[in-house]
């Protein structure tokens, strides 16, 4: 086979353009169409003015800055640095910017100033799909996934391990200021750099002492990123934060993927709190109430059961179970006779009502409390697997949200619940390794949960302008096909 002549040298017969060089249904089409068709409200909502200011040196334009990160954040690439560099030799950037190159410092003053209201680009993204028919309205996913911040765990103290570093520290600035010790001589004008950074350590620690005595709930502080918490990954313990998605499927007659609906991040590892704040998330964000929401057992409380009965929606998740809930003896076996308010146990003896009790550490209650008789429960050949109380028999505790826990076990006991449960991992699960592996968000890059929170916005932004890009293209339209970008859906 012969060899293709390589010239590095060749030149062009006619000048090409850069849209030339960019195929029609590159996704960095896409990004520009988008952020092309924001209107002048919705960049006043970023706090972002398009006229200029007719002094000075010119700027570069919001709209090339804007598509520069939106792009990044795409494929992976959140870096300002990194993204300088592409702006000056990777063709989809130098289309995006129009041959500008602008900094990372330019790049990063942008961001630094708009990230925190970039959260009107996600309304903008969901507001797009919804009004082109590409999202399922009919179900949606809820999970959480932990993701490692921009610090060290080893940087995580409570007061103990803080005392102790307070101590080392101060005994190593007396020894370097020993170190540094001239007799008559004058103090230098600066501080060597070792006693600076001993100095400010210092200042750090005992910040974070007066913190931790200061404000409620906080047992551990990190001293790299103050808002991060200890929290348990698949790949071990980090210091990171709880990120919170709420995802719906395209609508199968127009394209294949998910949407993200709602994105939030929280500094606390359980998802429990954050199930009804995400739906109401997502029905802000749609102008829709989605009727069924799958979720896992992280978010089943009694609380969201009956927030949820309230709200009108189907929540099909499960429970985290112990040994014992699915036994022959357990409370769901007891039928209550509500005419004389008792309960009638499996081996056919009845349970009395016999008060109101609160139980320790327990926040519910009262709980209503149901005995049998001592002698018949001892009499009984149930006695061991039933209860091993000899002295006071079998009781049964309802709290004022057993009626709810109860409906919600015969309801995921059915066909039509497991069915609808089966389709939660394949549809939340892979956004997650979506976001990790193609888009890099395995770690935040910015520290503080304001800071952080902005940064997974945008990442869920990204994600949604993927979807959006990739069911354009799966048409079998000629040329781009501008996209519409919808005003944020008010509910």
């Amino acid at each position: 086979m012969p060899l293709r002549p390589l010239n590095r040298d060749q030149t062009w017969m006619l000048p090409p353009t850069l849209d030339v060089l960019l195929p029609d249904d590159h996704p960095a089409r896409f990004v520009a169409e988008f952020v092309d068709g924001l209107d002048r409200t919705q960049w006043a909502e970023m706090g972002v003015g398009l006229d200029g200011n007719p002094r000075g040196a010119p700027a570069y334009h919001p709209r090339a800055l804007l598509s520069v990160w939106l792009y990044g954040f795409m494929t992976g690439m959140r870096s300002c640095r990194k993204l300088e560099g592409a702006c000056r030799d990777q063709i989809p950037y130098l289309w995006l910017t129009g041959w500008q190159h602008p900094d990372h410092n330019t790049l990063w003053r942008f961001y630094r100033a708009h990230r925190g209201s970039m959260r009107t680009l996600m309304k903008c993204s969901v507001g797009t799909a919804v009004e082109m028919g590409l999202v399922d309205l009919a179900v949606q996913a809820v999970d959480g996934t932990k993701i490692q911040g921009n610090a060290s765990r080893n940087r995580t103290y409570d007061a103990r391990g803080l005392q102790k570093l307070l101590d080392r520290t101060e005994a190593a600035i007396a020894e370097l200021e020993a170190q540094n010790e001239r007799g008559n001589d004058p103090p230098p004008p600066k501080l060597p750099e070792l006693l600076n950074r001993a100095r400010g350590l210092k200042d750090q620690v005992r910040a974070a002492m007066e913190r931790l005595v200061n404000e409620t709930g906080v047992v551990r502080v990190n001293l790299t990123d103050g808002d991060s918490e200890l929290m348990k990954g698949r790949n071990g313990i980090v210091a990171g934060y709880n990120a919170q998605s709420v995802v719906s499927p395209v609508n199968p007659a127009l394209g294949t993927g998910m949407l993200i609906t709602a994105a939030d991040v929280g500094n606390n590892a359980s998802d429990s709190a954050q199930l009804i704040p995400m739906l109401e998330m997502s029905e802000g964000m749609t102008g829709v109430h989605i009727p069924v929401t799958l979720a896992d057992g992280g978010y089943h409380t009694a609380a969201n059961l009956g927030e949820g009965e309230r709200r009108g929606d189907t929540l099909v998740m499960t429970e985290r179970y112990h040994p014992g809930v699915q036994g022959p003896y357990f409370k769901d076996r007891f039928v209550h006779d509500p005419a004389m308010d008792r309960y009638l146990c499996p081996e056919g003896q009845w349970l009395q009502y016999r008060g109101l009790r609160k139980a320790n550490g327990r926040i519910e209650g009262p709980f209503r409390v149901y005995r049998a008789p001592r002698a018949v429960c001892r009499a009984c050949p149930a006695f061991g697997a039933c209860t091993k109380d000899k002295h006071v028999g079998r009781a049964l505790w309802i709290g004022p949200h057993d009626r709810l826990i109860r409906k919600h076990r015969q309801w995921m006991a059915t066909e039509q619940a497991q069915r609808l449960y089966d389709r939660r991992k394949g549809l939340i699960e892979p956004v997650f390794g979506i976001l990790k592996e193609q888009m890099a968000g395995r770690r935040f890059l910015l520290r503080g949960i304001s800071n952080v929170s902005a940064e997974f916005v945008l990442l869920a932004t990204a994600f949604n302008l993927r979807t959006l890009w990739r069911c354009r293209s799966s048409r079998s339209s000629p040329g781009p096909n501008p996209p519409t970008v919808a005003a944020p859906v008010t509910a």
